[in-house]
């Protein structure tokens, strides 16, 4: 019996080891399955993505240090990152510009790490999420399969999001404690709740792009007038005025693309925009949707107004930010900004009057400039430029049939980014622009070879 309960004690205090063991060998066979498969890594990060967009809270394992779903992918990802530069020698695939941005701002989390430890890291996982996961994607040749099976895997997760809210929406009227979870999870007080965070809905967006194209574009894909419905309803019914506004601004992107590709893609755009409006209508005249278009009708008058709304406040707080950045009187701020970690310290007034916040600005480009400075905001801004003009060329040369949606997703990005920051799944859109332009780099040189 002695012998027989030192066996189980050891296997019980072997358990955790084990466990750390099994752990390691999993995340190390899916390294190995994404080194030279995109298309698994993107699979593995959409998992990610639906499943964190799926729970209320936040999910997290605490070894230590607390570990969230985009860990384990950025786990997995980095030494399929590292052998694709190393050992493929895919190091030139990445653009200079995405370069010197990450080379920013891993400089200042470790300048933040020095100074104010783990609040670097939180402060700093978003951006390297996004640089790690668009210059792996940027290993790759662009192409027609590329970007098709990176539309399809859009179009996936935004039809997930839409379920999710479906039901909660659903789970919210014949559950009450459902609905007062629902309520504690958007505190903006709308009628209609906001059962979905703005950045899955940008992905929701994204998918509308694809499905627009689709039905003006080509015949034989009837259903794609209904998802682009269906996901143009569902970014109207979830009241996020900034969804709506990089929705439109990049349906204008597209359209303008479209009317250099053919001349017939203004009349289905039209016939889109009818069964919208026709859809509108119905539900109107039907008058059981009052409470959903009141809502919205409110939501957009707060998206106008000049005196108050969250608009107006976030507008306070980028001028307190700006003011704060122009006159720091230093040289490495006006650079590179200030190391992650470091907060973003400004007043906000609220009904209970005058407060000190810190969190991120919702703005990405006022946060850039403090978290990489001048530096970072010209890399960023002509990498984006660089996009807009290889797209432009490869829309009028109607070379490239995917370019209009990518062009689309350039101009809703940069709309998004004005009221928004960073999330992971936009990794996606920047490995897009960032193996087209190497991409059209590399024709060029054919070209004159």
């Amino acid at each position: 019996m002695d012998l027989y309960n030192i066996l189980l004690a050891g296997f019980y205090l072997s358990i955790p080891y084990l466990l750390v063991i099994f752990f390691a060998l999993v995340l190390s066979w899916m390294s190995i399955t994404i080194a030279n498969k995109p298309y698994r890594m993107l699979s593995f990060m959409a998992f990610f993505y639906i499943l964190q967009t799926s729970l209320l809270g936040s999910f997290s394992l605490n070894l230590g240090l607390y570990i969230y779903p985009p860990d384990l992918f950025v786990l997995v990802l980095f030494p399929a990152f590292i052998y694709r530069i190393i050992i493929l020698k895919k190091i030139n695939f990445i653009p200079i510009a995405w370069w010197i941005l990450g080379l920013v701002q891993i400089s200042l989390f470790i300048w933040g790490l020095m100074n104010y430890g783990t609040a670097a890291g939180v402060d700093y996982r978003p951006y390297f999420y996004v640089w790690l996961g668009a210059a792996y994607l940027a290993t790759f040749k662009y192409d027609q399969e590329f970007t098709k099976r990176i539309f399809i895997l859009c179009t996936v997760i935004a039809t997930s999001i839409c379920l999710i809210a479906y039901y909660r929406w659903g789970m919210s009227a014949i559950d009450y404690k459902f609905y007062l979870q629902m309520r504690s999870f958007d505190s903006t007080g709308v009628d209609v709740q906001r059962v979905i965070a703005s950045g899955p809905m940008f992905i929701v967006a994204i998918a509308f792009f694809i499905s627009v194209h689709h039905a003006i574009k080509d015949k034989t894909r009837p259903m794609a007038w209904v998802t682009s419905i269906f996901f143009a309803a569902t970014i109207l019914a979830m009241q996020h005025r900034s969804i709506w506004l990089s929705s439109i601004a990049g349906l204008i992107g597209l359209l303008w693309a479209l009317s250099r590709v053919s001349s017939l893609s203004g009349s289905r755009f039209l016939a889109i925009a009818f069964s919208f409006l026709l859809l509108i209508f119905v539900s109107v005249s039907s008058q059981k949707f009052d409470k959903l278009f009141n809502s919205v009708e409110q939501q957009a008058a707060l998206g106008l107004s000049t005196s108050s709304g969250t608009f107006v406040g976030r507008i306070g707080g980028w001028q307190e930010l700006l003011y704060k950045w122009i006159h720091s009187d230093s040289f490495v701020t006006y650079a590179v900004g200030k190391p992650f970690g470091s907060g973003y310290d400004r007043f906000q007034s609220g009904a209970q009057g005058i407060k000190k916040v810190q969190y991120m600005p919702h703005n990405y480009y006022i946060a850039l400039l403090y978290r990489g400075g001048l530096i970072s905001l010209f890399a960023f801004l002509w990498l984006f430029w660089r996009a807009y003009t290889v797209l432009t060329v490869r829309i009028k040369s109607k070379q490239d049939p995917n370019a209009p949606i990518i062009f689309a997703m350039l101009i809703g990005l940069l709309i998004y980014f004005i009221p928004y920051q960073l999330e992971y799944p936009q990794m996606i859109i920047f490995g897009l622009l960032l193996s087209l332009i190497k991409a059209e780099e590399h024709r060029l040189i054919d070209k004159k070879s």
